[in-house]
């Protein structure tokens, strides 16, 4: 698909046209939706029947409320749809991303080739994030994972080719970099979905190393990889003892992606992706059900991978690294056992209360492997961490556990820009008891009750007290099986946008 941004002069008679539409007028109570200058264009080109007829439809344009009118003449049979963005003073950015994905839609189905989307004139939304929310949520909306399949193959063809944004000002140069921007960043989310989707015996460690030197190659990107020697070297015991059982046919990878700026910086961001590439439980093995989505237990390797990606491009003004912490959690006679004791790479001594409480083992390793060589001000790590999260929250909305509230509250504020829900939890310390054990330093798994929470106490084990951090759980939002606007089903690249906007923000 290709992308263009024009003003109203270019406005043609194509095979779909596109208004998106506030839902209450501005400057006039004639309409229960907002008409302005441009749009007028378009309702001559029904005969002035267009918004009389969405009226009589009961169009207000409510968010995602979608209003279709065919016109069939000798000069141009064509479709015409206004799309609601919902109240104009309560709008998202991420409004403005479900309704591209929208138009889309419409236009794949109609097997359209060439759409045109007319953006308000009114907005509480900066026209740089209404155009760069808009083509991401049509890219975002024609990804299908059809990799495997053999047959029906040409029902998730695209047809759309041509996209042309329509402004109410003349496009400068900064407004058109926001196309490039919504392009690079749904490229990255693709690429994260690809992987989470692809079946674990293709996308383990050593598959995710090369894509992630791919990735590398592709962007300018440094990259380091860590393999099983090198582990040992470093100390990683706890991810060693995890990788154990798929050792010989999943061996472990730890993948270090690292962007430098042109001008050295001395402030470093780290981030740190769970790359377990299926989780089977361990010796504490999971049932059938439990592991039919294990999957994407990778998820927060591929989201930094696809974080690396978009900003490689962005010309940051400080280091940042990223890392995907990759093993399987496999059973066989080598697999660590409940009662193992090991002493991680901090020198911490770990007793294993639970083999399936796993991510917060190898996180622990590479957290202090990051910290020991990189010596970050910030750490974020991303894990689809614990189904506790999942029961507190829900499917949509991931944990956040921060030991600084200016990283959390920014982290917390994107949510409406970028469509991807946070919550944050405390770091209760009381829960800290959960985890003693009279055999170790500390078990890795706690009560029952918090375990969201004492995972996340886990892990601020291995945190030193000058560097800030923030802990994301999106265990929930990681996949989808629901209907919506611009995410399919499986995998879903959650946390990539985020981190790109706080990145930016910094």
């Amino acid at each position: 698909m290709k992308f263009s941004l024009n003003n109203p002069k270019t406005l043609k008679k194509t095979d779909l046209s596109v208004v998106l539409v506030n839902k209450k007028a501005l400057k006039s109570k004639k309409h229960e939706f907002d008409i302005y200058d441009n749009a007028e264009i378009i309702n001559k080109w029904c005969s002035l029947n267009l918004f009389e007829h969405a009226k009589r439809e009961n169009f207000l344009a409510d968010l995602n409320q979608t209003f279709v009118s065919n016109i069939f003449n000798e000069e141009k049979n064509m479709s015409i749809a206004l799309i609601g963005l919902g109240d104009a003073y309560k709008q998202s950015v991420d409004h403005f991303r479900q309704a591209g994905a929208h138009a889309y839609k419409l236009a794949n189905k109609k097997q359209i080739k060439s759409l045109q989307i007319l953006l308000p004139k009114n907005t509480e939304v900066p026209l740089f994030d209404a155009i760069q929310a808009i083509t991401e949520g049509i890219i975002l909306a024609s990804y299908t994972f059809k990799k495997y399949h053999s047959k029906d193959l040409d029902k998730h063809t695209i047809y759309v080719e041509q996209i042309d944004l329509i402004i109410h000002e003349t496009p400068t140069d900064t407004l058109k970099k926001a196309l490039n921007s919504g392009q690079n960043i749904a490229s990255s989310v693709i690429l994260a979905r690809d992987l989470i989707n692809e079946p674990p015996i293709f996308a383990n460690p050593v598959q995710l190393a090369k894509e992630a030197q791919k990735v590398a190659k592709e962007t300018g990107l440094s990259i380091e990889i860590l393999d099983e020697k090198a582990l040992q070297k470093e100390k990683m015991n706890l991810m060693l003892a995890v990788a154990s059982a798929s050792s010989e046919v999943a061996p472990p990878r730890l993948i270090k992606l690292i962007y430098k700026p042109k001008k050295a910086s001395k402030k470093t961001i780290v981030l740190i992706g769970k790359g377990v590439t299926f989780d089977s439980g361990g010796l504490d093995i999971k049932p059938a059900d439990g592991m039919l989505d294990m999957k994407v237990d990778m998820s927060g390797a591929a989201a930094v991978l696809g974080v690396m990606k978009t900003i490689a491009s962005l010309n940051l003004n400080f280091n940042i690294i990223g890392y995907m912490v990759c093993v399987e959690n496999g059973v066989d006679a080598k697999a660590y056992h409940p009662g193992d004791i090991f002493i991680a790479r901090n020198g911490l001594s770990i007793e294993i209360s639970n083999t399936d409480a796993e991510g917060r083992l190898i996180l622990a390793d590479a957290i202090t492997y990051a910290t020991d060589n990189d010596k970050p001000d910030i750490i974020i790590d991303i894990a689809t961490l614990t189904g506790a999260c999942m029961v507190a929250l829900g499917t949509k909305c991931a944990g956040l556990f921060s030991n600084d509230d200016e990283l959390a509250n920014s982290l917390l504020s994107l949510d409406k820009k970028t469509g991807e829900a946070f919550w944050r939890l405390p770091l209760n310390q009381d829960l800290l008891e959960g985890l003693k054990t009279p055999n170790a330093d500390f078990k890795n798994c706690g009560d029952r009750w918090g375990g969201s929470i004492t995972a996340a106490l886990f892990l601020q084990q291995f945190i030193t007290n000058d560097t800030k951090w923030a802990h994301l759980d999106i265990a929930g939002p990681a996949t989808n099986s629901k209907a919506h606007p611009y995410l399919g089903n499986g995998g879903t690249g959650f946390a990539i946008r985020t981190l790109v906007e706080y990145l930016l923000s910094i």
